[in-house]
Formats: C-alpha cells, structure tokens, sequence
C-alpha cells in the first residue's frame, strides 16, 4: 500500500511541475516516510508550526509589498490577504482596533518609489489573483509561507507594514 502512495505521490509532483505548454519543469521530490520497524506500519509525521520554521527566517524584512499590479485591485476598509488555498494570512482578526483606525489596514500604493510604510527593506510579493470583488489579494503558497516565517521574525503584520500596489 505504502508503494502505491509514493507511486501517487511521485506521479501528482511529476503533473504539477508540467508547465501549460507541456514541457516539464525542474522538479525535486523528498518524500519522508517513516516506519515503526517493530509493527512495520507507517508513523503519522509531526506537523509543523511556523515556529519549527524561524530558524529560515531573515528576519532582514521591514514590512511587506503585495504587488496587485495587473489585477484590477479596488480598495477596501478591511482587506484580508489569502493563500491560493484559501487561508487567511493577514487580516483584521488579532490586530490592535485603535492601531487599524488611526493607520488603516493597508496603504493603496501607485508607485513603488513612494513606499513608506512598509520601511526600508520590505519583503515583495506578486498577487496571483483577487477575491472578493477584487479587493483581497491571493497569493501562492511559497510566498504566503515566506511571509509568515519572516513576520514570525520581524512581526510586521502585527505593526500593519503592509502595501498594495496598483496600478
């Protein structure tokens, strides 16, 4: 049984690294699956925390830029960031109320020349979508994880360094 999960497995990284003109892409598959030699039954792994994760954070970044250019973003009072997969990284929710109304959620950025508030050395990702009548920015899963590991070291989402571009 165990073989035909890695064979699933193995096939399932195979299909998602095919680019949509059909060649394939470079792609690395590490499958850990460990054993209880005594029973020979497979062991449940340990999920993991962000926290197990700090020790790949920078720490370097002063805030974060959500790239929406293209997309067609509309502003909003409360927008919330999510993951492709629907999971809310940034939101209202955990945040201090007085801070939220006396600087707002997020600034609404044209220009990336004009960026204060997200400080010096801002981490930028690229918006691959938008819900919610285009004014909560989706992004992919590599770069929700990379912001929550860094926010994990510099906490910049809890002190709102968040902005949006748009054009």
């Amino acid at each position: 049984m165990q073989g035909v999960r890695l064979l699933a497995a193995v096939a399932a990284a195979i299909i998602l690294a095919t680019s949509a003109s059909g060649e394939c892409a470079s792609a690395s598959v590490h499958v850990d699956v460990q054993v209880d030699t005594e029973s020979s039954t497979p062991v449940k792994p340990k999920k993991r925390m962000v926290s197990d994760y700090a020790e790949m954070a920078e720490g370097i970044y002063t805030g974060l830029i959500v790239d929406c250019r293209g997309l067609g973003l509309k502003t909003a009072m409360s927008p919330v960031i999510e993951n492709i997969n629907g999971t809310k990284i940034y939101g209202h929710k955990n945040l201090d109320v007085d801070k939220i109304i006396e600087m707002g959620m997020v600034d609404y950025i044209d220009n990336p020349e004009a960026v204060d508030r997200a400080g010096t050395n801002p981490l930028i990702v690229k918006a691959v979508a938008l819900k919610n009548f285009n004014c909560d920015p989706v992004v992919s899963l590599e770069d929700s994880n990379r912001i929550l590991v860094e926010n994990y070291a510099t906490k910049f989402l809890k002190a709102l360094k968040v902005v949006f571009l748009y054009d």
